[in-house]
This record gives structure tokens, sequence and C-alpha cells, in this order.
């Protein structure tokens, strides 16, 4: 056995944390439905995916997806077309500025312009690597079909090549995307090719690298995803779900590397913090229903 017990014991814990994941933040009807119509999945896809990158504003999805929801309505489109794109893009910029004061002032000539992060916002248009430009260039009606059916045709290199072709999204989003999708789907691990190109490698993966393995992780990207989908092959788990299960359990539960140590060398601790984490959320929700309860009683705009 190439695993320690203590490594296969996480990776189990991770699979049964990742029921969390699935039937919670994979629960928006339209994580299913996006394989059913194409603008639901490039919604899905801009709210969901695009946006994810570390420090990314919140209202960079909200606006993607405002401007394309606002569009649709005018225009309905199975394949976007580059003059969509061009249009898109000046909507989002005008949202930006009009509806959410994302202005910032140009240091050299003192002018305002408005702030969206041009080089890395996948609906820029400019240099035709935009995500409505991809779906147009290579006649795309749905992005969320498009990249299962590469992956269920055992070319999961391909897919992944797409996804970090777009403007803004790198490895980690490519590799967050592709999995969610073949979950999504219900594809069988057993035949996807490259099954490591499935594993985005956030703080929190590093963090779960580096206490079961110490000092042996590896320091290569591939290197770390290939170790992964080993350890839940002899575990017996789904890879899926380790990397599902080990964001949810950190991120969520532990939310900082002393206590994620802890949990996973200690798993009564590990009970013990998932019971106060439930405690902790349903006084959260008390307190949130006792704003509620008293803006039905006395109204704040009749003040």
């Amino acid at each position: 056995m190439r695993f320690k017990k203590s490594q296969i014991k996480a990776a189990k814990l991770f699979e049964k944390v990742s029921f969390i994941y699935k039937n919670y933040f994979l629960h928006d009807a339209m994580f299913k439905n996006q394989f059913k119509d194409g603008y639901t999945a490039l919604v899905c896809f801009l709210k969901n995916y695009a946006y994810e990158r570390q420090g990314s504003p919140k209202a960079y999805s909200e606006i993607a997806v405002e401007c394309v929801s606002r569009y649709k309505g005018e225009k309905e489109w199975e394949v976007p077309t580059e003059k969509d794109a061009e249009i898109l893009w000046n909507h989002y910029k005008d949202i930006a500025k009009e509806e959410f004061n994302l202005i910032k002032k140009n240091k050299k000539t003192g002018k305002e312009e408005v702030k969206v992060n041009k080089s890395r916002n996948p609906m820029n248009n400019e240099k035709k690597d935009g995500i409505i430009d991809k779906l147009a260039s290579d006649n795309i009606p749905n992005i969320a079909i498009h990249i299962r059916d590469y992956i269920s045709k055992d070319d999961t290199q391909r897919a992944y090549n797409f996804m970090k072709s777009i403007r803004g999204i790198g490895e980690k989003i490519s590799s967050f995307y592709l999995r969610d999708i073949a979950y999504l789907a219900g594809l069988d691990e057993k035949n996807i090719s490259d099954l490591y190109l499935l594993q985005p490698i956030d703080t929190w993966i590093e963090q779960t690298l580096k206490i079961l393995f110490n000092s042996d992780a590896p320091q290569g990207l591939k290197d770390k995803q290939e170790l992964i989908v080993d350890l839940c092959k002899e575990s017996g788990v789904s890879s899926i779900s380790f990397n599902q299960g080990a964001w949810v359990l950190g991120s969520q539960i532990a939310g900082e590397f002393k206590k994620f140590n802890r949990i996973l060398n200690d798993y009564a601790f590990a009970q013990k913090v998932i019971e106060n984490h439930i405690k902790d959320k349903k006084e959260y929700l008390r307190e949130v229903k006792n704003v509620l309860d008293s803006l039905h009683n006395a109204p704040y705009n009749n003040r």
C-alpha cells in the first residue's frame, strides 16, 4: 500500500463532506438546466466560475449576468456573434460605471475611467479572446455541453485548453469548471482521460496536501493533481468528491489552517467542530429572521 491509513481515512472524510458541496453549493436549478439551454449555461458560467479569481470583486460577475440577461431580452441567439461580443462588452462597461459606480482616476491623465480589470475580464472582446468571442468563433451554442462532450469523448485536455484560452481563465478556474461539469453531467471518472485536470488546486487543497503529506507533498501543479487522483483510487473514493469536500471542510467549516490540521488528525474534534458550525449557523439564521420579523412589523420605508 502506497498511502498511509491516515491519508486514506482523510480521503474518505472528504468524500462524505462533499455532499455539502453537491447538495448546497450546487443546489440551484441552473446547474442542471444548463445542459438544456445555452443561455442558462453561459449565465451559470459567468455567475459561478468566470470571476472566481482571488480578489476579484463580486460585482464583476453580477454585472456580466446583468448585461447578458438584458441583451437576451432584446435579442435571442443560439450561437452569439462577434458583434454580440462587442455590444455586450460595451454594455458591461456602461453598467459597471452607471449602476455599480466602478470608477477610478487615471494617475497620469487625471481622468475618470471605468474599473473593470480589462486585462483579465472574460467579457472583454478587444482581443477576441473573451467568452462571447470564443463561443462565436468556435460556433458553440452551449459551453456546458461543449465541455461535457470533450470530457466524455476522452479529450479532457482539449476541454481544459479551451477553458484556458478564455481571457482571465487560468489553470485553477479551468479545472474547477471541468470538475463540476463532469460531476453534474454524471460522467464516470473511470472513463475520463487525464483525470488530474479536474483537480483545481486552491489554498485549501494546498493546505490539505501539506497536512496529509508534510514535506513529501510535491511542488509541481501536475504532481499535486496526480497525487490526489492516485490517493483516491487507492482509497476507493471519487477524486472529484475529494476536491469538493476538502474545499468545504477547509474554507467553510475549519476556516484556518490550525483547526483544519487538527480536524484531519482528530476525528472526535472534527465532530465537535461540525456540531459548533451547525450551532453557529442556526444562531446566525435566528438573528436574520429576527431582523426580517422586525421589518414586517415596522417597515423601514414607512418610518
